[in-house]
This record gives C-alpha cells, structure tokens and sequence, in this order.
C-alpha cells in the first residue's frame, strides 16, 4: 500500500511538472522553429519540443527518438552561444528521456549536471524539477538512501517556493511528508502535509486526496483515530468532487474500511472494503487486490462467514496473482486454511498448513506478514489440539521484530495463553490473559470508544449549529415585519397610544419569560448533570460487572483445565452460563444505550462462543437467524442464558453416531409484537418429552421463560425443537395467543 501511495504522488508531480503541450501547441512550435534564425529561440523552441516528445502519452519509442533528435540538436546549437540556463535545460531533459528509456544511471548523470547550471541561471522552477526528479534516484525503503531523498525534496520544495509555483509546492511538501511517515516521525510529516494543504488551497486546488489519505494513515497510526477517520473522509470527498477513478479510491476505502472495522462497525467497513477491491479488479492491479482479498477475508472469518471468505478467493480472476511469490501464498493460504477449517473440510486445511509451514523456514516474507502466518498457525494447530506445534509456532511469532505499541505485538499474549493453558501452565497462562485485557482494553476500548463518540457528539452539534442559524434567520425576518407593523401603526395617533401598550404588556410579559426561563435553564442544567452522572456511573458499574465476571469465567476455565468426566463439563456449564452474562454487561458498556441490548449482536456472539467451548467432541453446523432488536437488560439476561442451556444439551445430548451431519438452527424474532426465541437440533430428541423427564438444563430454561412471562414449548421428535415466546418489555400487546 505505502509503494502504491508514492507512486500516486511520484506520477502526479510528473505530469505537473510538465507542460502539458497540445498538439496545436506542438504545430506552433515547429512553425516557429522553420520560421526563425534567433539561436536562442531555436534552441528553446527544440527543448520545448523534446519536453512535448517525452511527456506525450503512450510512451512510444518513437515519442523518444523524436525527443533525442531535439535535444542533440539543441545541443549543437549551444556550442555556438554558449548559454548556461539552455545548458542547464537541455541536461534536465535530456535526464527525463534517459529515464523514460529505462537508463536510470545516465539520466542520473545527466539531471545531476543540470543543476550547478540551473543554480548559475537562477531558473528556480527547472532547479526544483532537478531536485525533485533527482531525489526519485534514491531508494525510499533503504534508510541511508531515504535520508538523502528527504534532503533533496526539501531543496525542491524551496526552489519551488522561490519560483513561486504553488502546485508544484504543494506536490513536493505531500512527498515530504509521505517520506517521514515511511519513517514513522509523524508528526514531521503532518506538518509537511499541512503545509501542503494551505499551499494548495491558496490556489484553489482540489486534488487534495493524497495529501488527506497520508494524513488520515498518519494519525491511524499515531492512535488519533478521530482524525484519521476525518482525514479519511476528506480524502473520499475529494475523490468525489474530482471525479477520480484511480487505485487511490482503492487505498481510500481500503483506510476507511478499516477504521469502520475498528469502531466495531463490521458491516460498513466490508462495503468500503468491497468497493476498494473493485476498483483493484478494475484497475488489474494484482498487489492490491491481494492486500485487499486478505483484509476483507480475514474480517469474514472473525464474523464468522467462512463461505463468503471461499467465494472471494474463489472469484479471483485467475492470472492476476503470481502463484510463484511468497505473500501470495501466504496471505491466501492463511485466508484458505482458516476458512476450509471453520468449514470442516479440514484435509484441504491441512494442505494449506503445510504450505505456510514451508514459508516460515525461509527469510522470504517480511516481519508483519511472517508474524501474521505464525499466529495462524499456532491457531491452527490449537484447534488440532497439536500442542506441540503450536508452542513451535509461537516461538517463531515471538522471534519477529514489531514495535510493542502495534495490535500484532498485544494479539502475542492472547495466543501465548491459549498455548500456555493447553500445556497446563496455568499460572503463566493466568498472566497472559491479564496482560491481554489490559493491554487490548487501553490500545482499542477506550481511546477508540471515546474518539467515535466524540466525532458522533461533533456531527451533530453542527447539524444542531444548522438548525439554530435557520432559526436566527427567521427571527431575523419577523423582527423586520414587526417594525413594518409598528410604522403603519405609527399613522394615526390612535395607533401610536394602541402600539405604546401592547409594548408594555409585551414588556412586562417579556420580563415575566425571562425570569421563567432562566429558572427552568437552571432546573435543567441540575436535571441534564444528574441523567449524565447517572449513565457514567452505569456504564461504570457494566464495566466493572464485565470485568469480574470475565475474571470468574478465566479462573473456573483454568480449573476446568485440571478435571475430568462430569466434573469438568459441570464447570463448564457454570463458565458458560457466566460467560452468557459478562458478555451482555460487555455490550452495555461499549454502547450508548446503557439499559438495552441489540441482541443480534449478543446472541451471535454468545452462540460463536459457545460453538468454540462445547465443538471440541462433534462436528456440529451452527446457523443463525437473528434479528437486531433492542431488548431490555432485565429480558436480556434470562434469554442469554436460555440460550446457552438449550445449545449445551443439543452439544451433550442430541447427537451421537447415527447422526451423520449435525446441525443446530437459532431463530430471534419478533412478530405481531411476540418475541420468538426457536432452536432446534436434528438430533436423536427423546419420545417421552414432558416436564417429569426434563433434565436441570431444559427445568433451568423453563423457569428463565416464566421469569420474563414466557411460555416454553418443547417438541422432540426427529430432533428437539425449544421454543420461548414472550412479551419484550414495553410492547403494547396485552396477552399471548396461540
């Protein structure tokens, strides 16, 4: 992504930097070149040809040739008057033709000679576009190297400034900054970019889209994700008003569909992530479209989608990616073998293992993405209950080089417990899991929680500030038709002494409404600081709630670890049932609305885990047809934990051999103001379904049901079907039907 980003900026000063000539423009200059005998003139004329030869599109060799045949007779010519800045000229052209021939040497030579002779001439202009063409010599991703570019684009960008040309400024300040941000000294390149921005809109310049997606990847790194996501919507709004098509729209969406991501905004981030591979796939752009498939396949396997993760793969044009390079088979294998696994094929799984196996034994990936292969695998190989390989592979992780503040360095102690707790190290696995929490609660809850919601608060305090210059506007006309009233009034004397006292009685009425209303802005400043200590002090008390009960849940998991047999299933049961719980308080407390829950979200991520903790012993299908509707926190607990009771005996009891493809539905839904709670399995059910041969579980969910006045129905035959129907609270309905 960062070389595609220089690219964009590299080829924009490119075609600034030249004249842009017509091809009238180049019929004027062969008609002055036949006509004249001014040496001078001559020689200009032929260097302004040679630049409308090199900068034509199409890049024909033919293009070039015609450009050499320019400048080798501006140089003849010069031999002659012998002029310093045509010398200078004819040398940096000369430099642009080597390189568009693919002799980078000479026309480094040749740019580098140009410049002591443009500096002689004072032609600031040309120098910058010396320095500025110079500087594209020199390796970005080389430290030294870069060093050296740095310091040459600032030479540009003084020229630049001295000539005056304000675009071509402002193009080299946005290379600038991008040069720091390779180095990660943001705050350099923000101000370079800011500076660019100001250079730009002093010319009313509209192209700004580089400039704010580099200060929108800046500020996403820095952790300033408010800004970021602001930057980022600049730049899609810059991209809309110049109408671009380029593969920056890809990087653009591929940025914002991240930070969506982050904010927990799954379903908006896919679609900008969608629309970023399109235009990859339009573009044919290959890098890109992998980049962008392993993003957005990756982010369908942690919402568990692993069907849609294979169609992407499967829908890739085919020739597009080289099946020969390392990263392709890396970050498509990781995407392959964590979606064949969720999918139970898992020999085709363990094809794709071995191939990612094969690219950590050499040095042919770089640190981010062998660090990522390497926590794949220990997943993998986790799930395979292969502890051994998994400690290998965390080995391998732990070897790699990453700045410790990157969410790939916090995700290492994550996987260090699951190893830990595998190999029965439980007090080591205990400190993992803490240092986990902590760290991932400081790097993504809080700073990312309270940066949306301020964005969120500033959106619509200027909808708000809208709407109040709307109603200044209209105050502002009826006091215009007031004073209009007043001066018809004014006619008669009558009119005057009538005017006179509806003003005191508007008066005093006036004073009596100013006194109320500065009672009542007190009363409810009282009552707004009130409802605000209020709901701070819920969330609060949700998050501590979350945080004890994730506390019990990691110390039963690491009892349960030690036992056997019904011991450990008992324990489990208990951890689920708890977990049910400190799941809800985790959703109250990252959402807005401190008294309800959406339970699409809850319950699919209830039923996830719950899939995770209990499919160690069968092969179980799990599908989900859940409804976002928002149901109170009373309701809400008692329907999480019906659900995990109902989903442990399908796991427990329902299925055994003669059940060849298990398979467990969960239905939430609301219809004609009832709640509908149904889950089924397809297993072997039992005949004699009725309360005296109910076991604790289904007693256990019967009550939750009459808790929150449901009633429960349970069918079991081919199968069991549970079903729980209920009033969600505040409904109008006032009783149940059947």
């Amino acid at each position: 992504m960062r070389l595609l980003l220089f690219l964009i900026i590299t080829l924009a000063v490119g075609s600034a930097a030249a004249q842009d000539f017509t091809q009238g423009q180049a019929d004027s200059l062969r008609q002055v070149l036949a006509k004249t005998n001014n040496v001078h003139t001559r020689i200009k004329t032929l260097i302004h040809l040679a630049e409308y030869h090199i900068w034509k599109k199409g890049e024909l060799a033919i293009d070039l040739d015609s450009a050499n045949t320019c400048l080798t007779e501006a140089e003849r010519l010069n031999r002659t008057v012998q002029s310093t800045a045509l010398a200078g000229h004819h040398l940096l052209m000369k430099g642009f033709m080597l390189t568009e021939k693919g002799k980078r040497k000479e026309g480094q030579t040749a740019v580098e000679q140009s410049i002591p002779l443009l500096q002689k001439s004072n032609s600031q202009r040309l120098l910058g576009l010396a320095y500025f063409e110079l500087q594209a010599y020199f390796d970005y991703s080389h430290a030294e190297q870069r060093k050296e570019r740095i310091r040459i684009t600032g030479l540009a960008v003084l020229a630049f400034h001295q000539a005056g040309d304000k675009l071509l400024e402002g193009w080299a300040l946005t290379t600038l900054g991008d040069l720091y941000s390779i180095q990660e000294e943001y705050a350099e390149s923000n101000g370079y970019l800011l500076q660019a921005v100001t250079v730009y809109n002093a010319i009313g310049h509209k192209k700004l889209q580089d400039v704010y997606e580099l200060l929108g990847r800046n500020c996403n790194n820095q952790g300033d994700y408010k800004h970021a996501f602001e930057y980022a919507l600049l730049a899609l709004k810059a991209v809309k008003a110049t109408n671009d098509s380029t593969m920056q729209v890809a990087t653009i969406n591929n940025l914002l569909g991240s930070l969506y991501r982050s904010a927990s905004r799954v379903e908006i981030g896919i679609g900008y992530y969608q629309e970023g591979l399109a235009v990859a796939l339009r573009h044919n752009d290959g890098a890109n479209a992998l980049l962008m498939v392993y993003i957005l396949g990756r982010t369908y396997l942690d919402v568990n989608q692993p069907r849609k993760a294979l169609d992407l793969l499967n829908a890739l044009p085919k020739g597009l990616l080289d099946s020969s390079n390392a990263k392709v088979n890396a970050l498509l294998g990781m995407i392959y073998m964590g979606a064949y696994h969720a999918e139970k094929q898992l020999k085709k799984a363990h094809k794709y293992s071995v191939i990612l196996e094969k690219l950590t034994e050499g040095n042919t990936l770089a640190a981010e993405w062998a660090n990522q292969v390497c926590i794949a695998l220990v997943r993998y190989y986790l799930k395979e209950h292969d502890i051994a390989k998994a400690r290998l592979y965390l080995n391998k992780c732990m070897a790699v080089s990453l700045l410790p503040t990157s969410p790939e360095w916090v995700s290492r102690y994550d996987i260090s417990y699951r190893v830990d707790s595998a190999e029965g190290n439980y007090k080591a696995a205990f400190y993992d899991l803490l240092k986990y929490k902590t760290l991932n609660d400081s790097l993504h809850d809080d700073v990312k929680t309270r940066q949306f919601q301020q964005l969120d608060v500033e959106f619509e305090t200027s909808k708000k500030a809208d709407s109040i210059s709307l109603l200044t506007q209209k105050t502002n006309l009826q006091s215009t038709n007031l004073r209009q009233a007043h001066l018809i009034r004014n006619i008669t004397m009558v009119g005057i002494i009538l005017a006179l006292a509806v003003i005191g009685l508007l008066y005093r009425q006036y004073q009596l409404k100013q006194r109320n209303n500065k009672t009542m802005a007190v009363k409810n400043e009282r009552l707004e600081h009130l409802v605000t200590e209020k709901e701070w002090l819920l969330q609060e008390v949700n998050h501590r709630v979350k945080n004890n009960l994730q506390t019990i849940v990691s110390l039963l998991e690491l009892q349960s670890d030690s036992l056997t047999g019904d011991a450990h299933f008992a324990l489990q049961t208990s951890q689920n049932r708890i977990y049910a719980t400190s799941l809800l308080y985790q959703k109250l407390y990252r959402t807005e609305n401190l008294s309800s829950v959406n339970m699409k979200v809850y319950l699919t991520e209830l039923v996830q885990y719950l899939q995770e903790a209990l499919g160690n012993t069968t092969s179980v299908a799990v599908t989900m047809n859940i409804e976002p509707i928002e149901l109170d926190v009373s309701q809400g607990v008692p329907l999480g934990l019906m659900v995990n009771e109902i989903i442990t005996n399908s796991f427990k009891y329902a299925f055994d051999k003669t059940i060849p493809y298990p398979e467990i539905d969960v239905a939430f839904s609301i219809s004609q103001g009832i709640a509908s709670l149904i889950i089924k399995d397809n297993g072997t059910g039992f005949p004699d379904a009725d309360e005296n041969n109910f076991g604790m579980g289904l007693k256990l969910v019967k009550g939750l049901a009459e808790s929150i006045k449901g009633e429960t129905s349970i069918v079991a035959s081919n199968g069991t079907v549970v079903q729980v129907r209920f009033l969600p609270q505040g409904s109008l309905a006032s009783g149940m039907h059947y």
